[in-house]
């Protein structure tokens, strides 16, 4: 009765667009578990790597500077601006007067969960964060309200990020939870709830107090842009265009906040779970919750939908508590050593973390982006299903042999250490300013453990929907 209630429920509370699996599978030329075990092997041999190659430079990291002029700065910002407020009203537009069918036969779905969730993700960390100026309701917040802080904003300074860690918790859920989150015209009504609520802000506490404190999306697209190879500089002649090496921007001289370690890795952790999501695991435990709920009557009470939700719900909560308990415990283990708190500590390396979340968002959303994200081009030729075929595209189907199940694993074994090893040299570097180079290796042994634990489970995690085993 349980494997059976399982299955409906799996059944009932799936959506399009959080069907994030490869449709085919992938006979390995080797056992899972030499993958598995090579990965772990070549993320503890960074380890060394780091402490023979990675050096404490006090002098920034050199880079290629651009100068654009102040004019040419405005007019690119402005082309910018104006783009995200047009992609904002064509996408409401597509949501409410568009085809209501299928979650791929709409613009607002497909341009909400895979080219502004997961492209622009990858563009940011990949290229430059352009978040900044593509954000429509930052735009509109600057022409209709003070930028600075006011009166109202005193007190939310000592709240630091966790207003933006509890919105992200909410867009997560309304990601991987929801199940009505590819429905057009509901997306629409969130999304326009969600900006008269982020207007209210603006005007309340000012535009910059608003994303420091309150911006989810800003502190998200802020941090994958951090590990970017590209950024910009301001100053009253111009901008400065710095073309540096990648991960360069994660250093930093003091710690960040409580509240933004935290964020940090309810990112970690929500990416994850949506991974754990199609695990044998999570189908194991969501039987024995749904069996339990069957037994008091909720099922019968609230159908199989919400048993569904309510499940997800839970697990989604689950996970970054159980994320930052091992976290703090590792950071514990490790401060005993460095002679430093455990909090500090897990605030000084929580930083060289975000690698490992740039790598598991390839690693996990990749197929998703390639395939999916097809679905664009004949939607943007007709963006109001009005019969339109602006560019050559309508008709259009996606072409699912554009990658393989052999692409998708290697691209995701490759995703996975690469992020992780890029982690193990950060945290090697944050650690030479109080050690030497073998010091600074056995002093953070704990971390290193971690990170090739995090390896070995992440690539187990990301089989399951894609390789025969």
């Amino acid at each position: 009765m349980r494997i059976t209630l399982t299955f409906i429920l799996l059944a009932a509370s799936g959506s399009g667009a959080e069907a994030h699996a490869f449709a085919q599978r992938y006979d390995l030329p080797l056992p899972l578990w030499h993958y598995i075990a090579g990965a772990g092997a070549t993320v503890a041999l960074s380890v060394f790597a780091a402490a023979l190659f990675a050096r404490l430079n006090p002098r920034p990291a050199p880079s290629l500077r651009i100068r654009v002029s102040h004019g040419l700065a405005r007019w690119l910002e402005a082309a910018l601006r104006l783009l995200g407020l047009a992609c904002l009203a064509l996408l409401l537009a597509a949501g409410f007067s568009g085809d209501q069918g299928d979650w791929d036969s709409n613009l607002l779905p497909v341009g909400v969960w895979v080219l502004w969730w997961v492209g622009l993700a990858f563009l940011a960390a990949l290229v430059a964060d352009l978040w900044p100026v593509l954000d429509p309701w930052r735009s509109i917040g600057l022409w209709l309200f003070d930028k600075g802080p006011s009166r109202h904003c005193r007190g939310l300074a000592k709240f630091g990020a966790w207003p933006a860690l509890l919105l992200f918790l909410f867009f997560a859920w309304a990601e991987l939870v929801w199940n009505e989150n590819a429905v057009p015209r509901k997306l629409a009504l969130l999304i326009v709830a969600g900006s008269l609520f982020t207007w209210a802000g603006m005007a309340l506490m000012g535009v910059d107090a608003w994303r420091r404190h309150c911006d989810a999306f800003g502190l998200f697209f802020g941090l994958f842009g951090r590990f970017a190879p590209l950024t910009c500089q301001r100053d009253p002649h111009g901008v400065t265009l710095v073309l540096r090496p990648y991960g360069t921007g994660l250093k930093q001289d003091e710690p960040p906040s409580i509240s933004f370690m935290a964020f940090v890795i309810l990112l970690l952790a929500s990416v994850a779970f949506d991974g754990i999501n199609e695990t044998p695991f999570w189908e194991s435990i969501t039987g024995l919750i749904v069996g339990s709920l069957y037994d008091i009557g909720f099922v019968s009470a609230f159908g199989y939908g919400a048993a569904g939700a309510l499940t997800k719900t839970f697990g989604l909560l689950a996970t970054p508590l159980v994320f930052a308990l091992i976290y703090l415990a590792i950071s514990a283990l490790t401060g005993r050593l460095c002679g430093q708190s455990a909090l500090f500590t897990a605030r000084r390396h929580v930083l060289s973390l975000t690698p490992i979340a740039i790598g598991y968002h390839l690693a996990h959303y990749l197929s998703y982006l390639l395939i999916q994200g097809q679905a664009a081009l004949p939607l943007l030729s007709d963006p109001l299903n009005l019969g339109w075929d602006l560019f050559g595209w309508r008709g259009r189907e996606i072409d699912i042999g554009v990658v393989d199940a052999r692409f998708i694993w290697l691209s995701a074994v490759g995703s996975i250490i690469a992020g992780h090893v890029a982690a193990i040299f950060l945290a090697h570097q944050d650690g030479l300013r109080d050690s030497s180079g073998w010091a600074a290796v056995q002093r953070r042994w704990p971390m290193s453990i971690l990170m090739i634990l995090y390896t070995m489970l992440s690539l187990w995690i990301l089989s399951q929907p894609i390789v025969e085993v």
